[in-house]
């Protein structure tokens, strides 16, 4: 088959999918397969952590609290800090959607989270349940679905439905409390494999059930048509005007160290720079938080029942918290709903350690730590994003915002490299109360730099901001 036939058989293929987009039916079952799929994201990203001890225990044949337990949690937890080094390839994965479509990489991460869950599920060693993680680390963060929803629901409604599906998918993380309820026998670790098995058959189920149901999307499919249907000249032309555009781009683009430059250079921007590290480096507790709980069942504070409760209840918290987060951002300000956000992730933080080391009932525990989650990831989203990008000029902002991002992983890696060092250090049955006195003063620290030295940005007019050297 030449190249001319090729073309022909995508033309005819691509205004078949656009004839798709105006049927009856379809954007209502395409929101529904889109919403399965960012549940399978959800469940994806966090059945590891509801499950780290007993994989720990298992894997390694020891018991939570031994000196050999801690001593497996920080190697294991250093080791697949490594995992994330796979982040370094996903910028040049996610730019393939730009030129083969979104449809296949929405199928693709979908079934690759199923096929991480899998290796993890058959695993009985550690490296190849390091093999499950790289795939999973890989896989999650590629949010096809949210690229979806922006690029098919109407303009009025793109935000609402990223709110309502996202918020959904945050509480749906409680069937895994439900399936750790279920399946997890203490006195057999090895039970973890059972938590994995619902959201790995649904990775697979609604990954296989797009390739029927879900078409590319509009924007994809307008632009690739207006290509594929263009002369020869008139696609070298536009080529031209492309490398052009790109030359043009590339003379007023901003390379990283002079985002850094920029970012340090400026009052606003530092400030933000020091919130965000803080804050980054405050998310460590959310990678332990179920050996926190588990250390108040050791110690009799929590019963195995009262843990279940809690891993059921905070993502429903969580979720309901996120969605009024995003009503503060704009009724409030930027800076003000970042002081709030912030209180709850530090408040939640105190409330849900006290919970795992005195024995609060599980609900008020629970509702602490989705609290308190919720307030962090909002106030990281609204750093990291909003007003960063209130706050650095058109020409330097894009750079600049993913500098700020690239500052935030360095954050992470740290937090995570500290937590793994405290658990073999001061031990797991000690948890709560490290972690908790580690973050809440840096915590403390992050929002009162943001109280005194950054301004607020939500009127600032985008095309011409001010810069405070």
């Amino acid at each position: 088959m030449d190249k001319k036939e090729k073309e022909l058989r995508e033309i005819k293929r691509l205004e078949k999918d656009s004839a798709f987009h105006s049927h009856k039916y379809y954007f209502p079952i395409l929101i529904l397969v889109l919403t399965i799929v960012y549940i399978v994201d959800e469940l994806a990203s966090n059945v590891r952590g509801a499950v780290d001890s007993f994989t720990i225990c298992d894997l390694f044949n020891t018991t939570f609290g031994t000196p050999e337990y801690d001593r497996a949690s920080g190697i294991l937890g250093l080791v697949t800090t490594g995992c994330y080094l796979i982040y370094l390839v996903a910028p040049f994965y996610k730019s393939l959607a730009d030129k083969f479509g979104r449809r296949i990489f929405l199928i693709i991460n979908t079934i690759g989270m199923g096929v991480g869950m899998l290796v993890s599920i058959i695993s009985h060693n550690i490296p190849l349940y390091l093999v499950g993680c790289v795939i999973m680390t890989f896989f999650t963060p590629n949010d096809m679905q949210v690229i979806y929803i922006m690029e098919c629901a109407p303009k009025e409604h793109r935000a609402k439905l990223c709110s309502i599906t996202k918020g959904i998918a945050l509480i749906s993380v409680s069937l895994l409390g439900l399936f750790v309820k279920l399946f997890v026998n203490r006195e057999n670790p090895g039970t973890w494999r059972s938590v994995y098995i619902i959201p790995t058959a649904l990775a697979f189920i609604i990954g296989i059930a797009a390739i029927y149901l879900v078409r590319e999307t509009p924007v994809f499919t307008q632009k690739r048509l207006g290509f594929l249907k263009k002369t020869e000249a008139e696609r070298e032309e536009e080529l031209k005007a492309e490398k052009l555009a790109d030359i043009e781009k590339a003379d007023k683009s901003v390379s990283v160290m002079g985002a850094f430059k920029f970012i340090f250079k400026n009052r606003q921007t530092r400030a933000i720079a020091i919130v965000a590290l803080l804050l980054a480096f405050s998310t460590g507790y959310t990678g332990k938080y179920q050996n926190m709980i588990e250390s108040g069942v050791a110690k009799g504070a929590i019963t195995p029942e009262g843990s279940d409760i809690i891993l059921m209840f905070y993502p429903l918290i969580n979720g309901i918290f996120t969605l009024l987060g995003g009503f503060l951002t704009d009724s409030l300000g930027r800076k003000k709903s970042a002081l709030i956000l912030g209180g709850w992730a530090a408040a939640g933080l105190a409330v849900f350690a006290i919970g795992c080391s005195t024995g609060l009932s599980p609900y008020i525990t629970g509702f602490a730590y989705g609290f308190s989650i919720a307030g962090l990831w909002s106030i990281s989203d609204m750093i990291y994003f909003v007003i960063t990008s209130e706050s650095t000029p058109t020409e330097m902002r894009a750079s600049v915002v993913g500098t700020m991002q690239l500052l935030g992983m360095v954050g992470t890696g740290l937090n995570m490299v500290f937590n793994n060092v405290v658990t073999m250090v001061a031990g797991s049955m000690n948890l709560p109360v490290v972690l908790t006195a580690s973050y809440l003063p840096l915590m403390a620290i992050a929002l009162i730099i943001m109280m005194l030295k950054v301004r607020e940005t939500k009127d600032v007019d985008l095309d011409n901001i001010q810069i405070d050297l």
